[in-house]
């Protein structure tokens, strides 16, 4: 099992993409985008990215940007 960070996309480039933490996810990387695509639907169709876990102790606080979607 992997550990997978979502965002809240503000922005995206060349498939970079920016925006705020919203939670993380233990799973595949199949399992993450399917909760990925919940969580949008639950945030009344907000695009939400899958990236490599944020590391921190404050990964909501923080605004980041330059993420890979996978």
């Amino acid at each position: 099992m992997a550990k997978f960070s979502l965002i809240n996309v503000s922005s995206e480039i060349d498939g970079l993409v920016s925006g705020y933490w919203i939670q993380d996810h233990i799973g595949t990387l199949t399992s993450a985008k399917e909760y990925a695509s919940e969580v949008s639907i639950l945030n009344h169709g907000a695009d939400v990215a899958v990236v490599d876990e944020i590391m921190s102790t404050t990964p909501g606080l923080t605004f980041h940007s330059g993420l890979k979607r996978l």
